[in-house]
Formats: structure tokens, C-alpha cells, sequence
């Protein structure tokens, strides 16, 4: 999709519209740098990843969708989106965690870019202190709790805390606008995420660059 060359001044950033088209799956860290990233071999899921908003993994209740899954459903339709690539990756063994899903939106400008991410954070800050279940495709569970949601700038931020809690177990859950593109990321482990899944995300607004 074409981008513009505008730019908008919204809460003191700038977040100026893309000077050209990006690949939006080549923005994406491959399966092998995630793997290095989090200590473990990791592989695609087909049937979480794609081109188009996903409905998968099933999340319940459902208003907690949006703070666990980057690329839903439940987030994109009716965004204004003009193009959209998820992948979800999990362990070549088949566990559960850790569990990486990174995805890429484009918007027709920053302003709409900035405007989905504030309207998220209304939408995720509704799940804060919920117990959810997202239930996978391959028929594993993951149960969780959303924590403190932070949105400032160009960044909306949660940790999401195993249920009942497990030490520092969790996921870290990162949205930002890149001028008018949209880097939704999130990545769990069963130890501490540590700083990963910012780390991740800010790989990925470099690739867009």
C-alpha cells in the first residue's frame, strides 16, 4: 500500500508518515533470531499466522483478546488497516511457552496509525486485574492475568502475569506506531521475559526504517 509523506505532532512525538512502501513480512525477526532471542528452537505456527486478522487462539473472556493476541481479530477488523502479517511462533517440541507472536499493521497515514493505538489502550486497559484463558490451536492453554497497562507517546505496554502466579513468569505485550505502520508484539516465558519482547518490538520498528 502507497504511504504519504505527512506527519502529525500527537502528545509530544512525532510520528511522521513512512517515505515509502515497506515489506511488511520482511520487517518481521525470523524464526531463527527469535529462537536466539529466547533460548530455544522455535518454529511458525501456520494455523496462528497470516495475512489477514486472526481469530486464533481463542481467548476467553472475550474482551481480553486484544492484550494477548497482536494481529486479532478482535483488534483489526474495522481498524482502517490497509495491509497486515502475523506470525506465531512456538518451541519445535510443542510446548506451550515460550511463545512469540510478532505482526506488522499499515494504516493510509500516521494520524490513523496514532489513533488505532490510543484506541487500544481504552480496549486493553478493560482486561487489567482479568483472569483470561487463550486456548491454541494445537489444544494447549495458556492461563493468565493482565497487569498494569502503561500508554505514553508512540508506545502501549502490558505484562501479563501467569495465573496463579508463577515467580516472574509472564509475557510482555508491546504495540507501537512506527510512522504509519503498527508493530504488535508478544512474547511469553516461563522464566522472565526480561525486556524481550520491547527488545523484539524495537527490532522490528528498525527494520522498518
Amino acid at each position: 500500500m502507497a504511504a504519504t509523506t505527512a506527519a502529525v505532532l500527537i502528545g509530544g512525538a512525532t510520528a511522521d508518515a513512512a517515505p515509502k512502501e515497506a515489506d511488511l513480512a520482511a520487517a518481521l525477526v525470523s524464526p531463527g533470531d527469535v529462537s536466539d532471542r529466547v533460548g530455544t528452537p522455535m518454529q511458525v505456527v501456520s494455523a496462528e499466522s497470516g495475512t489477514h486478522p486472526m481469530n486464533t487462539p481463542s481467548v476467553t473472556p472475550a474482551n481480553c483478546t486484544v492484550v494477548y493476541s497482536p494481529g486479532s481479530a478482535a483488534g483489526y477488523d474495522g481498524s482502517g488497516y490497509t495491509d497486515l502479517v502475523v506470525q506465531s511462533l512456538r518451541p519445535s517440541s510443542g510446548e506451550a511457552t515460550p511463545s512469540v507472536v510478532e505482526a506488522v499493521a499499515e494504516f493510509p497515514d500516521a494520524k490513523a496509525a496514532q489513533t488505532y493505538l490510543n484506541d487500544q489502550a481504552s480496549a486493553w486497559k478493560s482486561c487489567k486485574g482479568t483472569p483470561f484463558t487463550a486456548e491454541h490451536t494445537n489444544g494447549m492453554a495458556s492461563d493468565l492475568k493482565a497487569g498494569v497497562v502503561t500508554a505514553g507517546g508512540l508506545e502501549l505496554f502490558a505484562t501479563l502475569f501467569t495465573n496463579p502466579m508463577k515467580g516472574s513468569a509472564g509475557c510482555e505485550r508491546v504495540l507501537q506506531v512506527k510512522n504509519n505502520y503498527v508493530v504488535d508484539v508478544l512474547l511469553c516465558d516461563d522464566s522472565n521475559p526480561g525486556g524481550k519482547g520491547r527488545s523484539l518490538r524495537s527490532q522490528i520498528v528498525r527494520n522498518l526504517a
